[in-house]
């Protein structure tokens, strides 16, 4: 079933981030609640380092990545003498035309594996000072089935179509959410604000989305207190909304 496009609203949601946070505080429980953005979900120490490849021009990065690879096919037996002298030329150029642009091709090569790490450390990391707080957040959700068909837990994330129409973002920028009871309003790409609260807590899991199976990795997870839909969405008998996929086992 999966494919079937649900009605959803498609501007960003960054446009009531700040109306929707001052309303549901405002009228929300007496107990402190912290309202939050998607840059505040992100580990500040693990997101200052020094990236190398940063500022280089996409033409410049694939002429590393030529080497990277050229270089490392050179090292492997089993090629012929035309095979090895075609490299062996390819790689001049790309060296050359590396060297034009004043760049320094093993000074960055010898950091890409430490860049990478990095990278990834930055993408995973959460911050921790929001664990454990009671957090209000506007997103969009991508509601999930349990084995019973109830659609108590789900994944929330800043923009529509992420994970099926454009790639995950960082896990750091997910937050998977459980509710306490079957919610009967889910569907796809729905924009609203939870509130609950915010733990430090990696996931993995593979659901059935639009264009297919999707693994999502999130950093964070809520314990829903409260969910409101930002703006009414008008359902119709033919729209199966998020019921196009399913856990998968």
């Amino acid at each position: 079933m999966a494919g079937s496009t649900p009605t959803g609203l498609r501007r960003p949601a960054t446009a009531f981030v700040y109306a929707a946070l001052t309303f549901a505080i405002a009228v929300g429980p007496a107990a402190a609640v912290t309202p939050i953005d998607w840059p505040d979900l992100k580990d500040p120490t693990a997101a200052r380092y020094e990236d190398a490849f940063e500022h280089l021009y996409l033409s410049e990065l694939r002429s590393l990545a030529a080497v990277y690879r050229i270089r490392n096919g050179l090292k492997s037996g089993g090629l012929t003498l035309e095979e090895r002298a075609k490299l062996e030329r390819r790689l001049k150029d790309e060296e050359a035309k590396l060297a034009a642009a004043g760049i320094q091709t093993d000074q960055l090569l010898a950091q890409r594996d430490e860049v990478a790490r990095r990278r990834a450390e930055a993408r995973l990391q959460g911050n921790s000072d929001l664990a454990g707080k009671d957090v209000a957040i506007t997103g969009y959700v991508i509601p999930v089935l349990d084995e019973t068909g109830a659609a108590k837990y789900g994944y929330l994330v800043s923009g529509y179509g992420m994970c099926s129409h454009v790639p995950a973002p960082a896990p750091n920028q997910i937050i998977f959410y459980r509710l306490e009871e079957d919610w009967a309003e889910a569907e796809l790409y729905k924009p609203v604000l939870l509130q609950g609260r915010l733990d430090l807590s990696v996931s993995r899991q593979t659901i059935n989305l639009l264009d297919g199976d999707v693994t999502i990795t999130a950093s964070f997870d809520m314990d829903v207190t409260d969910i409101r839909a930002l703006e009414p969405q008008k359902r119709d008998v033919g729209d199966r909304g998020f019921r196009s996929f399913t856990r998968k086992p």
